[in-house]
């Protein structure tokens, strides 16, 4: 009796832990993104040609900090995915 008790439970702890784990990990990911310097700030500290600290490739790739609409997009290296710089979009203006 005991037994068939426990093995749920252990189950539901297992489901709860592995939860608070990937929730607390996403969450300290989106504090590194919003903590990345400005692009005008990163490019002064990295040169001209703001090569990646941790590989020294050029190539990049952007996203949105919220989604892939969102206006505040993050810089990432496109070889080693290491997180380099932030900037916003400027959404031209809509003339009627």
């Amino acid at each position: 009796m005991a037994l068939e008790m426990a093995v749920p439970i252990i189950f539901i702890l297992t489901l709860f832990i592995t939860a608070f784990i990937v929730l607390t990990r996403h969450q300290a990911h989106m504090r590194a993104q919003r903590k990345l310097p400005d692009r005008t700030d990163y490019f002064a500290q990295a040169g001209e040609g703001g090569a990646c600290r941790a590989c020294g490739s050029t190539d990049t790739a952007e996203h949105g900090l919220d989604g892939g609409s969102d206006d505040v997009r993050i810089v990432t290296c496109a070889n080693c995915r290491a997180l380099l710089y932030q900037f916003r979009r400027e959404m031209p203006s809509e003339s009627v």
